[in-house]
């Protein structure tokens, strides 16, 4: 009796590695010991749909009965040969059981059971079809949300095995967190979010499945203006211009010093549909003020409102002088003079020009930014040649400079509007040869500034823009103190007086910064 018992103890465990080594996890009931032992071994059985399954059922033992069942629900049972097993499922006359033409409802766990001789035995097997995954995205409806709100959808794929989901939106930043999730939640943190959100469901099994819904993003008003300063001259026809861009589509307005612009026939809003795109819509708004009267100039809004909110931009519509620029002066330079062109346009007559200019420390020449806005400005007043243009060009000689010196300067023009906004900045260095510190780290300087003995030498110039703050800055103000000119019943000075006037203030100014030189010079003695 022990050797028998410990012969059906060794089979057990041989059934336990078999099972072990065949990969599954499925319980092998043996019923009764004295039925004897399977010579089949309990597994899964993975197919694709419509092939052929054969699920074993071996025994040692002669047996006298057969029953198949799947998750409990009885198919076959050899003792009772009128209950016909379902369509596509067979019983062979060794036990085993043949399902043809698989499909996905065959999924499932199969008990074959036996009576022999020693009793009952049952063993368990299963099918899994795989099939190609689906995709659904809920909401299915086009999705409209607003710029700040959280996004929200869920995928329901379906598959075998289990599919792997990916998101994809038009804003690619939005896709790495939600790898392989069903439920998507992103905040919309601007309108590039708007396009087509897409679910990729992927088995494996056939090709992938793609579910999509579009997102539309409601969002302010982005308004762009070509230029914020628009020039003009009395008597002709103003232009301003706005570019909306918008979804849903704006309402726009204009306003002149905070008041709504009064539309009549000299005073036209124009509005032209520039792209209207399945996410947003792009629109010229023009402003058009014929016959131009000094009291149509100055500052106007152009503000754009939709149920998202409201955003404007601001633009300038003036009369005075626009920027200067910097040309190539002619005439050589020498260490202690600095010869200048520059050239404005203006629709009225220039009044004069300011020239603004600064010694910057020579053993740096590209110092921060910060440490220029440190450095004061001097000032020069320039009369105007008394041209009409509207193009003006004068020349001009900075003398009583510092050898071996970098300097920047920058210019201004007025005309009876006010000063125009300053030029870019010219950084100049003046000829000569300038002794490097031991131990100095920027050699850029004596680059720059090292030149041969001769008297006369060339400068180097570069033209760019920087911003000056504080009390040392740039002149914003645009009013002409009336006290100084008298532009009353709209008449101006004759060309004569003018250009005496301007002559005398010129010799005024080179006469002071003379005396001031004289001073220095002493100073130094």
């Amino acid at each position: 009796m022990g050797c028998i018992m410990v012969g059906q103890l060794s089979a057990m465990m041989w059934l336990v590695v078999l099972q072990a080594a065949l990969g599954t996890n499925r319980q092998i009931v043996t019923g009764n010991p004295a039925a004897g032992s399977f010579l089949s071994v309990p597994t899964t059985v993975r197919r694709y749909e419509n092939d052929t399954v054969l699920l074993p059922c071996y025994h040692n033992s002669p047996y006298r009965y057969v029953r198949w069942s799947r998750d409990d629900l009885l198919l076959v049972d050899s003792r009772y040969p009128d209950l016909r097993p379902p369509p596509r499922m067979r019983l062979w006359s060794n036990g085993s059981l043949e399902v043809t033409e698989v499909q996905t409802e065959d999924t499932g766990d199969y008990m074959c059971e036996i009576m022999t001789d020693g009793g009952k035995a049952s063993q368990r097997h299963a099918i899994e079809v795989q099939y190609q995954a689906t995709a659904a995205i809920h909401p299915d409806m086009p999705i409209d949300i607003r710029v700040g709100q959280i996004l929200e959808a869920f995928c329901q794929v379906t598959g075998v095995p289990t599919p792997y989901i990916k998101w994809t939106m038009q804003n690619e930043n939005a896709t790495e967190p939600f790898e392989n999730e069903r439920k998507l939640s992103v905040l919309i943190e601007d309108r590039s979010y708007s396009g087509p959100l897409t679910c990729t469901a992927t088995n494996g099994v056939g090709d992938p499945a793609i579910a999509s819904v579009e997102v539309i993003v409601n969002f302010v008003p982005e308004v762009e203006v070509k230029s914020p300063t628009v020039h003009t001259r009395i008597g002709e026809t103003g232009m301003l211009e706005c570019v909306v861009t918008a979804h849903p589509i704006a309402t726009i307005h204009w306003f002149h010093h905070g008041l709504p612009v009064v539309y009549d026939r000299r005073i036209v809003k124009l509005d032209t549909l520039v792209t209207k795109h399945q996410y947003h819509t792009v629109q010229r708004h023009q402003l058009a003020i014929r016959n131009l009267r000094d009291a149509d100039l100055g500052q106007y809004e152009c503000k754009a409102g939709n149920r998202v909110g409201i955003a404007g931009a601001s633009l300038e519509l003036t009369g005075r002088p626009m920027v200067a620029s910097f040309k190539p002066a002619g005439e050589m330079s020498s260490p202690t003079k600095h010869n200048f062109i520059w050239q404005t346009e203006s629709y009225s007559p220039l009044i004069e020009y300011k020239l603004k200019f600064r010694r910057v420390p020579s053993g740096n020449v590209t110092p921060a930014r910060h440490n220029f806005s440190l450095l004061a400005w001097n000032e020069l007043i320039i009369p105007s040649d008394g041209s009409y243009g509207p193009l003006h060009s004068i020349g001009y000689t900075l003398q009583g400079l510092q050898p071996t010196s970098v300097y920047e300067v920058i210019v201004l023009s007025r005309n009876r509007y006010g000063w125009s906004d300053p030029s870019n900045i010219l950084r100049f260095a003046t000829g000569g040869e300038v002794e490097i510190e031991p131990g100095s780290e920027d050699t850029s300087a004596s680059v720059l500034l090292s030149s041969s003995s001769s008297s006369v030498q060339t400068t180097e110039t570069l033209e760019y823009s920087e911003p000056v703050d504080g009390d040392g800055g740039l002149i914003t103000d645009n009013m002409i103190p009336n006290d100084f000119f008298d532009y009353g019943a709209g008449q101006i000075e004759s060309g004569a007086t003018r250009r005496g006037s301007a002559v005398a203030l010129w010799l005024v100014t080179v006469a002071a910064f003379a005396i001031v030189k004289f001073v220095v010079g002493i100073k130094h003695l």
